[in-house]
């Protein structure tokens, strides 16, 4: 596969140094007498809208390209989350990547196993789906900012206050669709240091969405929502000092369609959403809370999956939220996050819950 990778932005920090194929940054950075990850300050400019194409609208809406390429094809839970065995993700064609898109818009997150795929191959994979988004205060990659290390050690004495059901950096313009991460270290907790802890849920909005009631539905589909990145940007400053673009708040649909399967999902999370826009605050926050609890506590709509070395998940950021399990302090767990950024959040008033399409 040839390799396509974005164009790097201007003054990106630690020039001399480049990361060596085929070997994970968590080692290379550091033997490069770096920070890892790196909060090395530079500046980007303020992100804008730009068209966006989901590609899994030019799929096989049967995915068969895919799917029949594959030894096995293990649905996790009759809501949420499909394991498929046998594909390298580095050699799927371009059909393949189409389909694999339309198959993670309808089961929320698609997981592999065994990957042989370097954080190269991963970026090129990546941005086949659209622009890479740069965060705006994480910890980077050097030479290789449109990555995101997934990091933590015996320095996150408070690991467990991320431990929150998010959407990722809801706040942007046009937020993540398709994000992929790739685990390359496990936490060695557990009895005798055994590979356990570090797993992570993910919650099904389509799902969660059609449990609430067609009155309460009804309402929140004339709502909108604030995101907001400040509380991030300013715990930044505190912080590492690494702030690269001025922080945004957005104002989003509560209830947003997806483009590919037309679905309608619920869209606020915990970390990001601030309020209800036009609702007197108590009325707004009493909302909220009970969305929140609602996507914390749907159990039936949840799919929680066991790391194992080299595992990939593929999610849809804009029909899914994800909590990681901090329960492996002080134990090391690393991987590899890569996240195009796809539309601007919409409402399609024509569009339909994902039972209302399926019965039809």
């Amino acid at each position: 596969m040839t390799l396509q990778f974005p164009e790097k932005p201007h003054g990106l920090p630690h020039p001399e140094y480049t990361t060596p194929r085929g070997v994970s940054p968590l080692h290379s950075v550091r033997e490069a007498g770096l920070q890892y990850p790196n909060y090395t300050p530079f500046k980007l400019p303020n992100l804008e809208e730009k068209p966006f194409t989901d590609r899994g609208l030019n799929a096989d809406p049967a995915k068969a390209r895919l799917l029949n390429a594959a030894t096995d094809i293990i649905h996790l839970t009759p809501e949420i989350g499909t394991e498929i065995v046998g594909l390298q993700l580095a050699h799927l064609t371009n059909d393949q990547r189409d389909d694999l898109a339309r198959l993670v818009a309808e089961r929320g997150v698609v997981f592999f196993r065994d990957q042989q795929m370097d954080v190269h191959e991963q970026i090129s994979f990546g941005a086949y789906f659209g622009d890479l988004h740069i965060h705006q205060m994480a910890g980077i990659i050097p030479d290789l900012p449109w990555v995101h290390p997934i990091y933590k050690d015996e320095t996150a004495v408070n690991g467990r206050s991320h431990q929150i059901w998010h959407s990722d950096v809801s706040y942007e313009i046009q937020p993540p669709g398709l994000t992929m991460l790739k685990m390359d270290t496990l936490p060695r907790a557990g009895p005798e240091g055994s590979l356990a802890g570090g797993d992570t849920i993910w919650a099904s909005g389509y799902a969660l969405y059609e449990s609430l009631s067609p009155k309460l539905r009804s309402i929140l589909e004339t709502l909108e929502a604030k995101h907001s990145g400040l509380e991030q940007a300013e715990k930044a400053l505190r912080t590492s000092g690494c702030l690269r673009r001025d922080p945004i708040e957005t104002i989003h649909p509560v209830v947003r369609t997806h483009p590919v399967t037309n679905w309608k999902t619920l869209y606020v999370n915990e970390n990001f959403t601030k309020e209800i826009v036009g609702l007197e605050k108590r009325i707004g926050d009493a909302i909220l809370d009970t969305l929140y609890r609602t996507i914390a506590e749907g159990y039936e709509f949840q799919v929680r999956w066991k790391w194992t070395e080299n595992a990939v998940a593929i999610w849809d950021n804009r029909a899914t939220f994800h909590t990681g399990i901090f329960d492996y302090f002080p134990h090391l767990r690393h991987g590899l996050r890569v996240a195009p950024q796809a539309e601007r959040p919409y409402f399609d008033p024509e569009s339909k819950t994902r039972r209302e399409s399926l019965e039809k």
